[in-house]
């Protein structure tokens, strides 16, 4: 098991602690702590629900088998989206989720779990209201 037990999302002022599932999604952790740091926009989702995502665009990933893969997500499920059908995206939910695209449903790798959950809403509300919202996501 690997020794790194959470990743830090930082949004503005919002501070995020996520613990990465190790047991459940080996392959999906390691990946993502290989593109760490990661600087990118969020943007709220369009068809899924209650979350904001990013699309990783050109970061380079190896090839994933599904992991702890699921359609639908709670507050604070972080996914990890490598590109099984489409692009390669990351979401995090600040509520109820049930990841899809324009074609449908789609599954993905739950691969971490934020602890402080309080200002996800805020996230959200900021995606919504103010548009896309840098964040870091780093060890």
């Amino acid at each position: 098991m690997n020794t790194i037990k959470t990743i830090n999302i930082t949004s503005n002022d919002l501070k995020f602690e996520a613990d990465l599932l190790w047991d459940l999604a080996p392959k999906t952790c390691k990946a993502v702590l290989d593109i760490l740091p990661l600087k990118i926009d969020l943007i709220h989702v369009k068809w899924s629900g209650f979350g904001v995502w990013a699309d990783l665009g050109e970061v380079k990933v190896e090839e994933l088998p599904y992991e702890n893969n699921t359609i639908y997500l709670a507050k604070g499920e972080i996914m990890f989206y490598p590109g099984f059908e489409s692009m390669k995206e990351l979401l995090i939910p600040y509520g109820s989720v049930a990841f899809a695209s324009k074609a449908g449903l789609h599954s993905a790798n739950h691969f971490a779990t934020i602890k402080n959950q309080d200002d996800l809403p805020e996230l959200g509300r900021r995606t919504v209201e103010d548009g896309k919202q840098p964040v870091i996501f780093e060890i």
